[in-house]
């Protein structure tokens, strides 16, 4: 075949073009956004030795550092390799990473010095129920075990309240348990927890003094009586002002996150495929 004949063959036209671009393609296509050039300054080195130090409590030697650059270097080519393939895309992990440093840039940005008293007092008048202290309560009970007395129990814990009520000593009453006949000087939301929220709501509202009962409990079944309760109240902002102040912030980086993402939002066009999914958007 002539040489001639061979050049106007179109799939060697074909090739040659394909060919052609492919080498262009190289030499202008930067290997990530951040090009090839990598540049590790006095402040990185710092960094590290001062990471490698918290870690270690000593400073790195000079082998060490040089160690610690090269896998700088190594992490920082690889990461831009990997961008330039696009393996960031549509990862959920790196999204959710970046989300957060984001997050804590805006909360950053939106520091605005410690809050004064008169802010702080604000607040609490405003979120009062959420630094409430609980009641405190001093209380005898009497356990009973329903396995131990089947359908005899409503009779037996009659019998008992009476006798109670009537003067009889708590240790003659019900049964003997690891469970303290008297507790004293504890936190409603403590007793809640202990005893289950039901025991906790039905002694909230108990009258002091009196046997009553029967109030169910993770345990079995109690007779109680209120000895001496103190209400829960409200704490001034010299007692609470830690919490306060702890709510306070986190309060502050939410509303800085919400108007910032309202912000952002108002500046993309979203589109929800699907009624699926637009009912769930709504």
């Amino acid at each position: 075949m002539k040489i001639g004949s061979v050049l106007r063959e179109p799939l060697l036209h074909f090739l040659s073009i394909g060919l052609l671009l492919f080498v262009l393609f190289g030499k202008v296509a930067p290997r990530s956004g951040e090009g090839t050039r990598i540049t590790v300054d006095r402040t990185t080195i710092a960094a590290l030795a001062t990471q490698f130090e918290a870690v270690w409590s000593r400073p790195p030697t000079r082998g060490e550092l040089n160690g610690l650059v090269d896998s700088h270097v190594r992490d920082e080519i690889l990461y831009r390799e990997g961008v330039a393939l696009g393996l960031l895309k549509e990862d959920p992990v790196i999204k959710r990473r970046v989300r957060q440093k984001l997050e804590v840039l805006i909360e950053e940005e939106g520091e605005a010095g410690a809050p004064g008293d008169a802010e702080l007092r604000a607040y609490l008048r405003s979120n009062a129920e959420k630094f409430r202290m609980p009641a405190v309560l001093s209380f005898d009970q009497v356990l009973f075990d329903p396995a131990d007395y089947g359908d005899k129990l409503e009779s037996a814990l009659k019998t008992s309240i009476d006798a109670l009520n009537g003067g009889a000593a708590p240790e003659s009453q019900g049964k003997s348990s690891m469970l303290p006949m008297h507790v004293e000087d504890l936190p409603l939301d403590r007793i809640a927890r202990d005893f289950g929220e039901d025991f906790g709501k039905a002694l909230d509202t108990a009258p002091v003094g009196q046997w009553l009962g029967p109030i169910h409990s993770g345990f079995g079944v109690h007779l109680v009586r209120i000895a001496e309760r103190t209400p829960g109240y409200v704490p001034a902002l010299d007692e609470a002002r830690q919490a306060v102040t702890r709510e306070w912030e986190s309060g502050r980086r939410k509303a800085a996150l919400a108007a910032n993402y309202a912000r952002l939002r108002e500046q993309y066009d979203v589109v929800i495929e699907g009624e699926d999914a637009e009912a769930a958007a709504r």
